[in-house]
Formats: structure tokens, C-alpha cells, sequence
């Protein structure tokens, strides 16, 4: 039982003794503290003085202001002038009278005209009749297989129908022509209005007997609604032992 006791008050003695030492050791007891030592090396941070050069003294810039003269705008000799933009005025207005030659053509060959029984020429009188409008022709007509032959002035050229014709000005009252035969007594038909189908109308003067001498005459188109007109003009003749010869001119609707 004593050397209990012993052991426990060997104990108890180590443990005071320990506790001296550690609290010997605790630098907050040591009232002589050093300052810590500086770790990096390195240059110390810019004191913040300023540099000592002379302050820019602000003088501007002596060079010469631009003059500021604008573009004159003249434009390169090498290119065209801009265009003025004065918008086409395109073409006039088609008014009455209307010449036939002007818009339509002699190309519908009909009868004996098919396989070249008609012949044409433009040869005018000594003194063109009436007012000279369109062209001059001088037609031969030979005798065929077919007994008669003639001609269509077409809108557009060589248009049966397929294609709308010439659209004619409102107002028109008669289509009006000049004829004669080369020696009088030819026998011709003159016509106007390519077919009810086609025109909606067709006209013609029935067989007319020329002169030598130029003859106007009329087919009046005031009783038709005409518009679009594919045939603007034509004749037809009958076969004769000889050739037929006669001459039109200053065909027009007016």
C-alpha cells in the first residue's frame, strides 16, 4: 500500500515539474520582442517621388491649318456626264389618218399570189394622188391555176389571225384609196377586215372597174367596232387571158 503511494506522489511531482517548463517556454511572456525579418529580398516599394522633368509647357502645334477649300466637284474628263435623268418620253400617240403602209404589210399572198402569180413594184403616178400618204404599188397580176388571186396587208407581217393586229384610232370613218389600171377596164375588188372571226368585221367594195386615170375611193367603217385590226387592206382579181395591171396609192383610215 505505501509504494502506491509513493507512485502516485512521483506522478503528481513529474506533472508540476512539466508544467514549470512549458510555461517558461511561451513567447507572450517575453517582453523583449524583435521585429520579424524581412522575407523578400526585392527592391522596397516607389517612395512616390515625382519626376523631376519640366511640365509640357502646352505650346499648340505651329503647322498651317487646312484651308478647307470643298471638292469643286468637277468630273473626270474621262467619263460621261451623269445622265440628267429626263425620263423617255417614248413615242407619240398614233392619231387619224393612219397610213396603211405605215403599220401594215403587203404579205398575205392569196390565190395565184401563193405560187407567184402576183407581182409588185413601187412606181408612183407623174403626180402622186390625194395627200401622198404611204407607199406607191404598182401590181401584175397573171392568171394561175386558182383563176384569181390578191393581197393582204398584215399586222405584224404575215399574221393569218394568230397574232393581234394594229390597234386602230377611234373615230375612223372610212378607209380611203387612190386606183387606176394601167390601160382602164381592169376589174378589182378592194377590201378592209381580215374575217368576222379574226377583225370582227369584213368589208369590201365589190368588183370596181378602174380608169387610166387615179380614182379615189372609200369603204365606210363608221357602223363597225373595230380595234385591233389584222387586216388593214386588200384585193382580190379575177383571171383574164392577160395580166391584170393597175396601181394603188395613198391608202389610209382616217
Amino acid at each position: 500500500m505505501q509504494h502506491k503511494r509513493f507512485a502516485w506522489t512521483c506522478a503528481a511531482a513529474g506533472l508540476l515539474a512539466a508544467m514549470s517548463l512549458l510555461g517558461a517556454c511561451d513567447p507572450e511572456d517575453d517582453g523583449d520582442k524583435q521585429p520579424a525579418a524581412q522575407d523578400d529580398a526585392g527592391t522596397k516599394p516607389d517612395s512616390g517621388t515625382p519626376d523631376a522633368g519640366p511640365v509640357d509647357s502646352g505650346t499648340p502645334d505651329s503647322g498651317v491649318p487646312d484651308a478647307g477649300v470643298p471638292d469643286s466637284g468637277t468630273p473626270d474628263a474621262g467619263e460621261p456626264p451623269p445622265d440628267a435623268g429626263i425620263p423617255d418620253a417614248g413615242p407619240p400617240p398614233v392619231t387619224l389618218p393612219v397610213a396603211v403602209d405605215t403599220h401594215w404589210a403587203p404579205s398575205g399572198y392569196m390565190g395565184d399570189g401563193s405560187s407567184g402569180g402576183i407581182a409588185t413594184v413601187a412606181e408612183c403616178a407623174a403626180t402622186r394622188p390625194g395627200t401622198g400618204k404611204g407607199n406607191c404599188h404598182k401590181f401584175t397580176y397573171t392568171a394561175g391555176g386558182n383563176g384569181w388571186g390578191g393581197v393582204w396587208w398584215q399586222y405584224p407581217e404575215n399574221n393569218w389571225g394568230d397574232l393581234p393586229g394594229f390597234d386602230v384610232p377611234a373615230g375612223a370613218t372610212v378607209l380611203a384609196f387612190h386606183a387606176w389600171g394601167a390601160t382602164g377596164g381592169e376589174v378589182v375588188k378592194f377590201l378592209v377586215g381580215l374575217s368576222s372571226a379574226v377583225d370582227g368585221f369584213s368589208l369590201d367594195t365589190g368588183d370596181q372597174t378602174l380608169t387610166a386615170e387615179p380614182k379615189e375611193y372609200t369603204i365606210d367603217v363608221s357602223r363597225v367596232r373595230y380595234g385591233k385590226v389584222v387586216g388593214g387592206f386588200g384585193w382580190v382579181a379575177g383571171g383574164k387571158p392577160t395580166p391584170v395591171v393597175f396601181y394603188i396609192d395613198d391608202i389610209q383610215w382616217r
